[in-house]
């Protein structure tokens, strides 16, 4: 049978548990990845607009 102070340091546990997942998740995305310059300028988006002047 369990008792209440089991129960409270299951909790206790859970809980640190998830704010440790919490943080590490946070600073995980927080972290920032660098794209070298000619990568990034290959990535760019073309222009949607047609020239018909050239045509």
């Amino acid at each position: 049978m369990t008792t209440k102070k089991e129960w409270l340091i299951a909790a206790i546990l859970t809980f640190v548990t998830l704010c440790a997942w919490v943080v590490f998740d946070i600073l995980h995305t927080r972290s920032k990845v660098e794209i070298p310059p000619k990568t990034q300028e290959i990535i760019e988006p073309i222009n949607p607009q047609f020239n018909t002047d050239g045509l």
